[in-house]
């Protein structure tokens, strides 16, 4: 009887899409796979745009490394609130495989104006769109500049979503007209984003 538990088992796995909780290194690759479509790339001439979905367990996941263990439900539970209503995204930009902002080495004005608009001036240009009728742009961005150590350019975008529905599947518009990229278009479905793995903190 143990072969048809484990048959019953795989069955109700297969039908329901759920899989075994992933570690930490595990849930980046899984994110990070793009056969799993929450890591997307364009190509731009010599420029790559990538796009990546972060979800709230992975920025949770973050900040409970700068906790002492063991972390607490109660702990995971206010994590998660502080991060309610959000979705977040990350866009990475490299031209001839290196920052992007380095084009513009020579010229200092124009390499500080890179820099500024990365670090702010982009959110106003990078939309998430849930359907015709609904879309917002992003209500803040980071760049922690890395200083040539990765060859691209990664902003962290942050977008108000707790009136839309991104987990009905939405797509991210990036107006790229500041780099000559014209406007740029990555679709995350509902499909992706659940079957989403769990991811352990232990």
């Amino acid at each position: 009887m143990a072969w048809c538990h484990g048959l019953l088992c795989s069955c109700l796995l297969l039908a329901t899409g759920c899989s075994a909780p992933l570690n930490s290194a595990q849930y980046r690759a899984y994110l990070a796979d793009p056969d799993h479509g929450l890591t997307q790339t364009q190509h731009v001439d010599r420029v790559s745009i990538t796009c990546m979905y972060r979800p709230t367990e992975l920025l949770v996941a973050q900040e409970v490394g700068s906790i002492p263990h063991p972390v607490s439900s109660a702990q995971l539970d206010s994590l998660r609130r502080s991060y309610a209503g959000k979705t977040y995204c990350v866009l990475a930009l490299a031209k001839d495989s290196a920052a992007i902002e380095n084009q513009f080495a020579t010229d200092a004005t124009a390499f500080t104006q890179a820099l500024t608009y990365l670090n702010t001036g982009i959110a106003a240009d990078v939309f998430l769109v849930t359907s015709p009728h609904d879309s917002v742009p992003a209500l803040a961005s980071m760049y922690p500049r890395q200083y040539g150590t990765t060859g691209r350019s990664t902003v962290l975008l942050i977008f108000d979503t707790h009136q839309l529905h991104p987990e009905q599947g939405f797509h991210l518009t990036f107006r790229g007209t500041a780099f000559g990229l014209g406007t740029l278009r990555f679709p995350f479905t509902a499909a992706s984003l659940a079957a989403i793995p769990a991811l352990t903190f232990s």
